[in-house]
């Protein structure tokens, strides 16, 4: 009687290859988007822990960190990645958006401010919505300005004593500023200062530019309430300079909710979110 050599079934032969994990089955394009939802809630990652969380190899995840790198959404470090920092685009390029949000901040400041008040208005796109919200409603106010467009805005207005700052000008940005300007604010005191950003985060409000940065911090302190204006564009985005915590910020004045990690810090520091309806 012969017999029959023994068969390995395929069920049996499939067993023994190699299985793929769960993170191995993960398309690029969902373990991208993993990626850049993590550093959403946390500024930095180490790419082990990316690893560990998909479960994939550290080569697939350091390949996947250069082709996010090479895209712009975040950036290389050592041994992992962090989110980009902000880079603001041209003033020019900046007042033509998010007009109908900018306008709805600008709305709910001028119904804040009170005759006889004394404010700081740091430069900006959204406050240069103000200005010119301001110039329309205000009476018998007095603003203080390193910002010349937000200067002419309000001067329009016979009744809004307007006070400039002296200092070196920006050519491109319209404002002055340096050393000059900075002691030119600390001898003033203002009821209110509103200063707006280039992004704000967990941390804080923060500034692509340094120097622009270091007077709206100025402001902020010589000021008995500080609001901050920024729509949602700027939300979870991290730059150059961190000029205000909000332990330092009374008021957050927006056009949208804020979620998550940047939700938790303001309720933890007590600032107070007004949501303008656009």
């Amino acid at each position: 009687m012969t017999s029959e050599p023994l068969q390995t079934s395929d069920a049996s032969a499939a067993d023994k290859r190699p299985r793929k994990s769960d993170g191995d089955r993960l398309s690029k394009l969902a373990r991208h988007k993993h990626i850049i939802a993590q550093l959403t809630a946390a500024p930095t990652l180490r790419a082990s822990e990316i690893a560990a969380s998909l479960g994939v190899s550290g080569e697939t995840i350091r390949r996947d960190l250069v082709e996010l790198q090479e895209q712009k959404l975040i950036n290389r470090t050592y041994g992992g990645a962090s989110r980009p920092f902000a880079l603001e685009p041209a003033l020019t390029d900046r007042k033509a958006l998010m007009i109908a949000e900018r306008e709805a901040i600008a709305a709910v400041i001028a119904d804040l401010v009170l005759p006889n008040e004394v404010l700081m208005l740091a430069a900006g796109a959204t406050t240069f919505h103000i200005a010119r919200r301001l110039a329309l409603r205000a009476r018998d106010i007095t603003v203080i300005t390193h910002d010349y467009a937000i200067a002419g805005a309000l001067a329009v207005n016979s009744s809004i004593r307007v006070l400039c700052c002296p200092g070196r000008y920006h050519p491109t940005e319209g404002y002055v500023f340096g050393t000059q300007t900075i002691a030119s604010i600390n001898s003033y005191e203002a009821n209110r200062a509103i200063v707006s950003a280039t992004g704000i985060s967990a941390r804080g409000a923060n500034d692509a530019d340094d120097e622009a940065g270091a007077i709206y911090g100025a402001m902020v302190k010589r000021a008995a309430e500080a609001i901050l204006v920024a729509d949602h564009s700027k939300f979870d985005q991290r730059a150059l300079t961190v000029f205000a915590h909000w332990t330092d910020i009374d008021r957050l004045v927006t056009d949208r909710q804020p979620e998550g990690s940047l939700a938790t810090a303001l309720r933890e520091a007590g600032t107070e979110l007004i949501v303008a309806q656009p």
